[in-house]
């Protein structure tokens, strides 16, 4: 069977575009709803259209018991959507790790939350090569090409601290091409198929890959693994009522088994909602100070 149709969902659109349809019913009417923004920037596996219906089919769907409603809005970029949760116009936003700790002074640290898509809360990152590639060590991939799903900003932040670690330049400066796509399938595609000599992805992404054609466990390598990380983060902005985050929360992390949750569930296989504090984004953290003291004292290429 062709390795690309195995790697490429084929998402019922037409019976998600009629659920959304319903679900943003009276929405535009209701200056009250929530109002959630995020980045087409920090986007992964899924495309702007994709992220509105789900986002929104989701949150309406657990939110009724509420009697809250929820609209979401991409903007074209991470400074754009930074722009409007710092002057008022976004309730809460969904961003990549790295911008949620940029903005965190505009954020309510104890009404913060990840979604989870695979079997655990934090996933980890695999550098992967093609077996028969003699690649051993990540040294040897100087002036080679990678690819690396849009939206991984702390995957790509793992990457720049290997490489300073060894006293190797940073990622843009040490790979002859950093390609970024969409879809980490696409990325584990174009490995296989030879268009690339490296591929950064998720551990989970790659299970499912590999679910889906045991044929890359004879191919490609694992050349590299990072600790767990949170990669993308959920959060209310500081000023949103605490008496309506006390109402909506217990319906968003306890998802009733309707038959829609769950066609809604295993399309996008997403397992819910969790909250999280502090503490879970302490890898991270690490990361950023580790890289803040590597290249003070970088020697460059």
């Amino acid at each position: 069977m062709n390795i690309r149709s195995l790697l490429h969902p084929l998402w019922p659109f037409a019976l998600l575009l009629t659920l959304y349809s319903a679900a943003t019913a009276g929405v535009m009417n209701n200056s009250d709803a929530i109002r959630v923004g995020g980045s087409a920037e920090s986007l992964y596996n899924v495309s702007i259209t994709d992220t509105k219906i789900v986002f929104t089919l989701f949150f309406n769907e657990v939110l009724k018991k509420a009697e809250e409603r929820f609209t979401v809005e991409i903007f074209k970029s991470d400074r754009d959507l930074e722009q409007a949760l710092k002057t008022g116009k976004l309730d809460a936003m969904f961003s990549n790790t790295l911008q949620y700790l940029d903005q965190e002074a505009f954020l309510n640290p104890n009404a913060t939350y990840i979604s989870r898509f695979g079997p655990n809360l934090k996933e980890k990152y695999y550098l992967l090569v093609r077996q028969d590639s003699g690649i051993h060590k990540i040294s040897q991939l100087r002036n080679r090409r990678i690819i690396l799903p849009s939206g991984h900003i702390v995957g790509k932040l793992f990457l720049d601290v290997q490489l300073l670690r060894q006293g190797l330049p940073e990622s843009h400066k040490f790979f002859s091409e950093m390609r970024k796509t969409k879809e980490s399938n696409t990325a584990v595609v174009d490995l296989f198929f030879r268009k690339t000599d490296a591929a950064l992805v998720t551990d989970y992404a790659f299970d499912v890959a590999r679910e889906l054609n045991p044929q890359l466990d004879e191919t490609l390598g694992i050349l590299m693994v990072s600790e767990p990380f949170v990669y993308q983060v959920i959060s209310i902005h500081r000023d949103f009522p605490q008496a309506r985050i006390d109402n909506f929360e217990p319906h968003i992390l306890d998802i009733q088994d309707t038959p829609r949750m769950k066609n809604l569930m295993k399309t996008f296989r997403f397992k819910g909602l969790h909250k999280i504090d502090n503490s879970s984004l302490k890898e991270v953290r690490f990361l950023v100070d580790e890289l803040r003291h590597l290249k003070g004292g970088d020697r460059g290429p």
